[in-house]
């Protein structure tokens, strides 16, 4: 064989290659999306899950302020005990707060924010607690609070949705204006209209 034809055959077989590396990669992309789209779906409807939006810099560096933070229930298979060291996020007023336990005492939490240096002045139940910690899902809180204002939800919803319409109504158009094509006729069979 000739110089080209080796390196002709060496081309064909990386292209191949390359060709199975892409299928086999966008297979792997897509399955990790599926897993994390039904993570969601199962921390959304799961009655026990919860996520939440951190409005503060009390937990920083653990959690930063626009962190998503994913919550299992207290005593959970994933999620663990509530106990000295554990991050949880308890209910107080009508804020849920999500801070680092410091110790328990029976039923009764101090619990403190690791940014701040003095423990939580009021007293914290364990029956209080609505989650412990799981993981965070960095800054998308941002994301979430930018969808809410006008601007965003008219970038994010209403622009795409406009999108997508406009090129419904482009495609349809282009069907109608389509000359029909011609039908074509099998041998043997004579058409209707040559029938008398």
């Amino acid at each position: 064989m000739t110089t080209g034809v080796w390196w002709g055959t060496i081309y064909l077989l990386l292209l191949y290659l390359v060709s199975k590396i892409m299928k086999i990669f966008g297979w792997a992309v897509s399955i990790v999306l599926a897993l994390i789209i039904a993570s969601f779906v199962f921390v959304l409807f799961s009655p026990h899950y919860d996520i939440c939006l951190v409005r503060s810099e009390s937990m920083k560096p653990a959690i930063n302020m626009g962190d998503m933070v994913i919550t299992g229930p207290p005593g959970g298979l994933l999620s663990g005990e509530v106990k000295p060291g554990a991050i949880v996020t308890y209910q107080w007023g009508e804020e849920l707060v999500t801070h680092r336990v410091l110790s328990v005492d029976g039923d009764a939490l101090v619990t403190k924010g690791d940014a701040v240096e003095d423990p939580d002045p009021w007293p914290v139940s364990l029956s209080d607690v609505k989650g412990v910690y799981l993981f965070k899902i960095p800054y998308i809180g941002y994301v979430s609070n930018f969808v809410g204002t006008k601007f965003g939800w008219f970038l994010v919803i209403i622009l795409p949705a406009t999108a997508l319409v406009a090129l419904l109504i482009r495609d349809i158009f282009k069907e109608l204006g389509r000359k029909p094509e011609k039908v074509i006729q099998k041998k043997g069979v004579m058409p209707r209209d040559e029938w008398d």
